[in-house]
């Protein structure tokens, strides 16, 4: 099977030659561009300055390291996670070299970075976001204060972004199109379009709001759909023919559960993604890819009534997550794409012996009877040791013949 062939028969439930591999092929399955950079050394590909993605500081993978590890899938574009390009013919002109914690990157040209005396460094055109020296995440420069006062917004000043500039639609249309005639590897579409991570309020005040006045949330979550669907006919048009998979991201839970709770994220929040995801599938055939976090097992149910199609990642540390749970519930429903590496599990301590064991068993368990797409849980931080990084690749590769 090419590539394209495998991960098409997984998305259509069915039993391909291999588990594909999806590493790095969307924004919140792939690796710090710290990790990155030593993969290649790992892979032995000639060397290029990885390229930053999001503000998760996440690489883009390039060609010759999604050969090199055996890849499926290649991200084709960030559309709201990224202000330069990631694909296509001269796009050296929206990327610029920039040092990082010692190392030499590529950022979008756009993007400002400044390194402090004390080795700190500061995203500048990030609110200033601060990474303190020795550490390798940014955090806000300020704290937020999630219980400020706020005032009930008014949803009809709410006009989410419906739409796309032609330039942009036939540029990803151009790009998706060259990759699809001249590589055999499926194609996902990041992160791109109006989602219903809508914040009327911030912090916890969203949070009160959905209790005090559910109807001015309900009219968000509303304007919320009915832009991303106009969205998503128009990507269609463009990438239809080209792309398997598309993205979306909402972050429903922390390590212990639903964060609002199964109970009121049905009633906020499922007639929405229901109403949603039926009208995705009635105008494209592109696969909704869902990430979301945390302990969400208590409403995976509700999700797959919706219309999910890959559930991504799958936080195995969290609670009432354990991968023979979620295979057992609901392995014949919906594709689980990562879990093979959860770095909140795994001691950077660990011998390569052990991280192999542990990725060989959960490739195993998680690619019992199909839906499953490998990588590990979430972006795998700065820190994963290089050996890690190899067992990882060595465990794959021994663990995806069914």
């Amino acid at each position: 099977m090419t590539s394209r062939e495998r991960v098409q028969a997984v998305l259509s439930h069915q039993i391909p030659d291999r588990i594909p591999n999806g590493l790095g092929a969307c924004e919140t399955a792939g690796l710090h561009i710290v990790a990155y950079d030593n993969l290649q050394k790992i892979l032995n590909t000639p060397w290029q300055p990885p390229r930053l993605d999001t503000f998760m500081t996440n690489a883009v993978f390039e060609d010759s390291v999604i050969r090199a590890m055996d890849g499926d899938i290649m991200l084709l574009a960030s559309g709201n996670m990224c202000p330069s390009p990631l694909r296509g013919n001269n796009i050296e002109q929206y990327w610029k070299v920039q040092k990082l914690w010692g190392r030499t990157f590529k950022v979008p040209v756009c993007e400002e970075f400044e390194e402090r005396p004390d080795g700190t460094l500061v995203w500048k055109n990030r609110g200033n976001a601060i990474c303190p020296a020795g550490t390798y995440f940014f955090d806000p420069a300020e704290p937020t204060d999630l219980l400020i006062d706020f005032e009930i917004p008014d949803p009809d000043k709410f006009h989410p972004c419906d739409t796309y500039s032609d330039d942009f639609l036939r540029t990803l249309e151009e790009t998706a199109r060259k990759l699809y005639e001249e590589t055999d590897l499926s194609l996902c579409l990041g992160e791109s379009i109006t989602d219903l991570q809508v914040g009327p309020a911030p912090g916890v005040g969203s949070m009160i709001l959905m209790l005090e006045a559910p109807e001015v949330y309900h009219a968000f979550l509303q304007k919320c759909v009915d832009a991303s669907l106009k969205q998503i006919k128009l990507l269609d048009q463009a990438v239809g023919k080209y792309v398997d998979i598309l993205s979306v991201a909402h972050d429903f839970g922390d390590n212990r559960d639903v964060t609002i709770g199964p109970d009121l994220w049905r009633k906020i929040y499922k007639p929405y993604y229901k109403q949603w995801f039926d009208g995705w599938k009635s105008l494209t055939g592109m696969k909704i890819n869902l990430h979301s976090c945390g302990a969400i097992s208590n409403i995976i149910g509700d999700l797959i009534e919706c219309g999910v199609k890959i559930l991504n990642p799958v936080q195995t540390s969290a609670a009432n997550m354990s991968i023979d749970s979620l295979k057992q519930r609901f392995g014949k429903d919906v594709i689980f794409w990562g879990g093979a590496y959860d770095a909140q599990l795994i001691p950077e301590h660990a011998s390569y012996d052990e991280v192999y064991q542990a990725v060989y068993t959960n490739t195993k368990k998680l690619g019992d009877g199909g839906n499953f797409i490998f990588s590990g849980v979430h972006n795998l931080p700065a820190t994963i040791p290089e050996s890690h990084l190899k067992a990882m690749i060595d465990a794959y590769k021994a663990a995806r013949y069914y």
